[in-house]
């Protein structure tokens, strides 16, 4: 599906609201004293990584889909994508002052989503920024949804906030945003955390 993905998303981002908190994310690693370096967890086909290295940061991006990465590849040749999944087995997170991962890690079992977080938490540097992006619900806890995809499952911010504490992380700031017409069927949420020293 990757080509019907490509045809249906040619922009970015589907709001203002998710561009200012990508902005927003690339602003905190900018700001920090760990270097320009983000990894973008399900690039997809590379438009946010695009828009982040026109911000001024360097990225990698990341995709388990040999057909997103092809379209990535063909969209953005001037780019370096890799295949990985959001375990990130062969990205070196020691340099990498960041993680962006919107609307992918939906696509991971919840228990595995908190042992991710962990794992990312082990290897980044204090002071690393994280933003996580997904559909979200109005129900504390996780809800599996209908993806057109692959499972897929919708987290409460709290739910989703508190799973990055555990893993050693301390919120920054989050938006929640209303379902919006066309794929929006669901509110959507933005985390933003920092690795804890």
């Amino acid at each position: 599906m990757a080509q019907t993905y490509a045809d249906l998303f040619v922009d970015a981002f589907s709001s203002p609201l998710e561009q200012a908190a990508v902005d927003a994310f690339a602003c905190h690693v900018r700001a920090g004293a760990l270097g320009g370096r983000v990894v973008d967890v399900g690039c997809g086909v590379g438009h946010v990584a695009a828009h982040l290295v026109a911000t001024g940061l360097a990225v990698t991006a990341v995709d388990p889909s040999d057909g997103m990465l092809a379209q990535a590849r063909r969209a953005h040749p001037e780019l370096s994508f890799t295949s990985d999944d959001a375990s990130l087995r062969t990205v070196d997170l020691a340099s990498a002052a960041g993680v962006l991962a919107r609307f992918s890690l939906i696509h991971v079992p919840p228990d595995r989503v908190r042992a991710v977080l962990s794992d990312w938490a082990s290897r980044l540097r204090p002071s690393s920024v994280v933003l996580l992006a997904g559909q979200s619900t109005d129900e504390p806890g996780v809800a599996a949804f209908d993806h057109a995809v692959a499972p897929a499952w919708r987290w409460h911010p709290d739910t989703i906030a508190d799973a990055l504490a555990d893993a050693g992380f301390t919120e920054l700031w989050r938006t929640v945003s209303r379902p919006a017409e066309g794929f929006h069927r669901f509110p959507e949420f933005h985390v933003c955390a920092e690795r804890r020293a």
